[in-house]
């Protein structure tokens, strides 16, 4: 099913919206994972994981999204207006499509031409969130809805991706996939060492949906993270066996993930 509008009308509120908890210490944001890019589960995007908003549209911080789909975005911050540009998946014409939306106000403009959202973009933590059927659509960007899973996947042409995303894709880890392990919420905390650095740490809960268990050593869980460099992380220290329908929890600490630089992080589960 790749019609975005109809595909977001399902999304309906079983699908929880992250929330943002905060203490003296550390603050955790913890989120369902509602999209995926290719192969890859997005775990998190600065500064909050994609969510749905009152009207069901699952939106998506335009920095984070524009960086993973290698589109240009210039953002006016006394109109609160921004200009995303992007050649179409698939357009041998070499002309961009250009997407003007405004935050708090329903209207959008395509390449010139004017109509109106069903939902407003929003700005939280000085990003701009917009809803992800308006990029996509715009962009010709193929979308799937599972409405079991309740996830939405974007299929990307590889050339837009950044590199380190292609080259695993493509050429390293394409064989290794395992489509049975699938993440299903992440708790992204961001606290200060004692050197005043902020750094993140992701806990990820994840459940095997095969039909046989997955022995200690199996599998690994491949982490890609945009901070002040892009950079993936292995975490293979699964204890014991996980069984059919069964969920476990892993940890990117100690691993550094820089937190006042990061972007985004994904997450690819693969055979050792």
């Amino acid at each position: 099913m790749k019609t975005m509008r109809y595909l977001l009308c399902l999304l309906v509120a079983l699908v929880s919206v992250p929330a943002l908890s905060v203490s003296a210490s550390d603050a955790t944001n913890d989120s369902t994972i509602l999209l995926k890019l290719n192969q890859f589960y997005v775990v998190y995007t600065s500064p909050m994981a994609p969510y749905v908003d009152k009207e069901n549209r699952l939106m998506v911080p335009l920095r984070s999204l524009s960086n993973l789909l290698s589109a240009d975005v210039t953002y006016n911050a006394n109109s609160k207006t921004a200009v995303i540009s992007r050649k179409n998946d698939g357009d041998t014409s070499g002309k961009p499509s250009i997407i003007k939306m405004t935050i708090g106000s329903k209207k959008v403009e395509i390449n010139g031409v004017s109509s109106e959202m069903d939902t407003l973009p929003v700005l939280y933590k000085g990003s701009m969130f917009v809803p992800l059927s308006m990029i996509s659509t715009s962009f010709n960007i193929d979308t799937d809805w599972d409405q079991h899973k309740r996830i939405v996947t974007l299929s990307v042409d590889p050339a837009y991706l950044p590199s380190g995303v292609v080259s695993d894709e493509l050429h390293f880890l394409s064989d290794k996939l395992n489509t049975d392990i699938r993440p299903l919420k992440a708790s992204v905390t961001t606290q200060t060492n004692s050197s005043g650095i902020n750094l993140t740490n992701v806990k990820l809960t994840a459940v095997n949906e095969g039909k046989s268990a997955v022995l200690n050593g199996q599998l690994y869980l491949h982490f890609y993270v945009q901070d002040s460099n892009f950079h993936f992380i292995d975490i293979s220290t699964i204890s014991g066996e996980i069984e059919t329908s069964e969920t476990f929890t892993v940890k990117t600490a100690p691993y550094t993930i820089l937190s006042d630089t990061l972007q985004y992080i994904l997450v690819g589960a693969y055979n050792n």
